[in-house]
This record gives C-alpha cells, structure tokens and sequence, in this order.
C-alpha cells in the first residue's frame, strides 16, 4: 500500500532541505588578513597603519619598543563599511624603533579572529620633515580637528572608473564611499594616508575608483579620519556621478 505525502509534509521537508544547502553554503567565512599591515606614514611621535580583511571586525594594534613584548594598544572603531582598517598610534618616541602586530577580531557573522606577524617602523628624529606638526603638538600647540576645506570634486570619469578629489586642514586617510543606491553605499575605495609635508597645512587627497559599470550613476561620500593629532574624523557631503 502506498502513502500519499501530504501537501503539508512536502512543505517543511523542501524548506529544511533549503535550510541545510544555505547553512553549508552560504555560511559566513572566517575573518582573515588580505592585505597589509602597511605603515602609510610616520612623525615624531606618531604613525599610522592600515590593513584589509575579508570581512568586517575589529582594529586593533599591539605594539612596543620590544618584538616579544608588545604590551602597548591602538585601535580604531569596529569596522562598518568596507574592510579597510587604519590606526592612528599617537604618544611615541622620537627617532625610536616599534615593533607591531595588528589583530582584527570579532569577525562579523564568525567572531573569529586573525593576527598579523610582527612588523617595524622608526619615528623621524625630532627636527626631521614630517614630524613639525608633530612637535607643534607636544609644545602645547593644539592640533585643529580634521575638516573639509575644499571638495569632493569629480576630477574625471571613464566608462569603468571615477577619480575623486578633496582637501583637509590637517593629514588624514583618504577613503570614498559608494555605490548605486545612495542609501547602501557598501563600497570603498582608497587611497594612502595623506601626509604631504609640502603641501603646507592643508592635504590633498585623491582616490581613483575602478570596477564600475558603463553608464551607470553612483552615490559617494569621501571620509577623512585618525586627523593627525587628535584621531578626529570629517565626511563630505553626498556627491554622484555617471560613468560613461
């Protein structure tokens, strides 16, 4: 005698089999580094150290005076959009030798965690170019906090590619936000910290964007954040585009 599957029955056993195949393919991967550490820049008392991850999660860096003990920390928020991570470490030595791992934890949809092998980097002696503002610092001679003075400007556009451009008071990372709905803009490109002692008091920033579609508009805000001497953080207003 044969049995005749309720319409019922069918129902749950189609959705636990979709809730199997989801659970064994679409489950989250855990965090790992992509890219980096890479030191993008150092004063006398100050550097800055940027990584990606695959995914979102913490940024953290332990760091010292001594490879085997780095018992000393920065770090900056957990990160939201993108995976780009970047630390500001203030309060160093002059012309002194740190050693640092970065760590990014809590991966998101994992918590796991991934830590980098230890790195170097050596401060400008005091008096060397790129550690002024640095000194004004220690001195008493407060750092402003970071703001946009000029831009976003769309420099130019291909079919596949956009160039965006601002100016800041002070040094700060150079990152753009986008993507084609302008309320998930779950994209990021980037560019190195910028810290151009020549340019006076005020950074010039430029980001190329690659990977977009042809004849497509895009939504875009610029962030400008770990502004050198205060950690202060300055985002533009919402800019578009069109590719050609």
């Amino acid at each position: 005698m044969h049995h005749k599957l309720s319409p019922k029955f069918t129902i749950v056993t189609t959705l636990l089999v979709l809730g199997i195949s989801t659970l064994a393919f679409g489950q989250a991967q855990p965090i790992h580094i992509t890219d980096g550490p890479l030191v993008e820049a150092t004063g006398s008392n100050w550097a800055v150290v940027a990584w990606t991850t695959n995914a979102r999660g913490s940024s953290i860096v332990h760091y010292g005076t001594n490879p085997n003990s780095l018992t000393q920390t920065a770090e900056s928020p957990y990160t939201q959009q993108g995976q780009t991570h970047r630390v500001h470490i203030n309060n160093l030595q002059p012309n002194t030798t740190y050693y640092f791992a970065v760590d990014s934890g809590q991966g998101f949809g994992t918590g796991t965690d991934s830590r980098s092998q230890v790195g170097t980097f050596q401060t400008k002696a005091t008096g060397a170019a790129g550690a002024s503002r640095g000194e004004a610092a220690e001195a008493g001679e407060r750092s402003a906090a970071v703001r946009i003075v000029d831009g976003p400007r769309v420099e130019a556009v291909g079919n596949s590619w956009a160039m965006i451009a601002w100016t800041t008071n002070e040094a700060s990372s150079s990152v753009v936000h986008y993507g084609t709905d302008r309320n998930s803009l779950s994209q990021t490109a980037q560019s190195p910290y910028a810290d151009n002692d020549a340019a006076g008091a005020h950074q010039t920033h430029r980001v190329k964007i690659d990977g977009l579609k042809p004849g497509t508009t895009y939504y875009f805000v610029v962030d400008s954040g770990q502004g050198e001497g205060t950690g202060t953080e300055a985002k533009g207003a919402m800019g578009q585009f069109t590719t050609k």
